[in-house]
């Protein structure tokens, strides 16, 4: 029961650390924003049972706490390794070199200059948005 406690506190952390649009929140979750309200508040009936929304409050989590290389990094993995994009594609489209694209997903990111990495990122989640239909959904 603790993992499903600490959502409610990562939602309240969501809403006012952070600020997220409660509205969003909502559409997002497939939640009402009363619903969102009560989970915040510790009440968390309306998720018991549902791991598709409690996965989606965790990722939603995660990007607060994950450092920007890394997440940058586990994106390009999901493009070599599941859409099996070549390290050779992505360093085309993001006008870098291949070496960069190498450094970034060995976690060597201080090699690589903040206007490559910038390149790269931009252009990971740029194929990440348009690709994501490609990936499984997730499931309850």
């Amino acid at each position: 029961m603790i993992v499903i406690e600490n959502i409610s506190e990562k939602v309240k952390t969501l809403l006012e650390k952070y600020e997220f649009n409660v509205n969003t929140l909502a559409k997002y979750l497939g939640l009402s924003v009363e619903q969102i309200n009560n989970i915040a508040n510790g009440n968390l009936q309306c998720v018991l049972g549902k791991h598709t929304t409690i996965d989606k409050i965790m990722f939603l989590y995660v990007i607060t706490c994950e450092e920007a290389d890394l997440k940058a990094s586990a994106f390009l993995e999901v493009l070599i390794s599941y859409h099996h994009l070549s390290k050779a594609t992505i360093a085309k489209m993001a006008k870098v070199k291949v070496g960069d694209i190498e450094k970034m997903m060995e976690g060597l990111t201080d090699e690589v200059d903040t206007e490559t990495k910038y390149k790269i990122t931009t252009t990971v989640m740029s194929l990440r948005f348009f690709l994501k239909d490609c990936e499984p959904p997730i499931e309850e």
